[in-house]
């Protein structure tokens, strides 16, 4: 249960933009992301991307569904709510309310993360924002 306590701690510091920066004390230094474009390996290159999504989502909000924890491993399952207010996939802030939802795993060594998967409703978030309509 520790590694998902962490994990607890973190998703709280993520939705809070005093607490941002103690978000990634959930990441060891060579931490690798996993379906995340353009994101190389290491804590620097993670924070980077965080900083340019929460750039575009200010009130971005993570919601664990599920949570199970097994061995070295994490996984959640994840609904993400946030406000289009910057620019993300080419589009300027809309003001548009975004719901998306993703799963995660998170391999952790000793209390840090190395190493995580992920896949996200990167479709939804487009259409949500005005990237593009889907056919009804």
């Amino acid at each position: 249960m520790q590694n998902r306590k962490i994990v607890e701690k973190a998703l709280a510091h993520f939705a809070d933009p005093l607490r941002r920066d103690q978000y990634f004390e959930l990441y060891a230094p060579e931490i690798v992301l996993h379906g995340y474009d353009g994101v190389g390996p290491g804590i620097e290159s993670v924070k980077r991307y965080y900083s340019a999504f929460w750039e575009a989502f200010p009130d971005a909000r993570v919601a664990a569904d599920d949570i199970i924890e097994a061995h070295d491993k994490v996984v959640v399952r994840f609904s993400l709510t946030g406000t289009h207010r910057g620019r993300i996939l080419g589009i300027d802030g809309t003001g548009k309310a975004i719901q998306v939802t993703g799963m995660t795993i998170l391999r952790f060594k000793g209390q840090r993360c190395v190493e995580r998967w992920s896949v996200t409703n990167s479709l939804a978030l487009a259409s949500q924002i005005g990237a593009f309509a889907l056919p009804k």
